[in-house]
Formats: C-alpha cells, sequence, structure tokens
C-alpha cells in the first residue's frame, strides 16, 4: 500500500513531525523535486521519512560555507562556482533560489 506524495503533503509532513523550522519552504520545495526526479531517474520509490532528510540534509544560504563544511579548503578569493563545484564532485547538491541543500555525508 502506498499514498501519493504532492509538494503540499511533502512540505506538511515535516509539520506534523516537529520539523517545520528544520528548512524554509522553498528548499523542502526543492527537495521535493529533487526527490521526484531520482525516483524518475532511477525508476525507484522513495519511501518519505522526514526525520531521515532532516538528518541527513542541510541548507545553507552560502555556498562558501556549505562547501566549507563538506570538507572545502578553499583559498581567500575563490569563487562560490569555485565552491559549488567542489560540493557536486563530493556530496549531493540541490539548489534553489536562496539557497542550497547538501546531502550530509
Amino acid at each position: 500500500m502506498k499514498t501519493i506524495i504532492t509538494s503540499h503533503s511533502f512540505i506538511e509532513s515535516f509539520r506534523a513531525c516537529g520539523r517545520e523550522t528544520q528548512f524554509t519552504r522553498p528548499a523542502l520545495e526543492a527537495l521535493f523535486q529533487y526527490f521526484e526526479q531520482v525516483e524518475e531517474d532511477t525508476d525507484t520509490e522513495i519511501t518519505l521519512d522526514p526525520i531521515t532528510i532532516c538528518c541527513e540534509w542541510a541548507e545553507y544560504s552560502s555556498v562558501i560555507e556549505a562547501a566549507n563544511d563538506n570538507g572545502f579548503r578553499g583559498v581567500a578569493g575563490d569563487s562560490e562556482a569555485h565552491a559549488l563545484d567542489y560540493l557536486h564532485e563530493h556530496t549531493q547538491v540541490v539548489e534553489f533560489s536562496g539557497g542550497i541543500v547538501v546531502f550530509n555525508r
């Protein structure tokens, strides 16, 4: 038995388990789209588990901060593009207007 998840129900599931402040709404919408794309690309259904998502993913407003938290040791003057390239090489990244969400390794 399964339930079809919409963007609204995905976002609501975080509120229902007390995690409504873990991510911004734009980040949750981006994650929902990301997971839908993964399901389509891999032909595999993903189980919705907001607690696991909260433990495995982190939202950042700064690409540099996200990269630094994930092992990036850039030098002064490194661009956000360089940091974003680093993230894409080392983890999963979901970009959205206003920030990014990164899979915690």
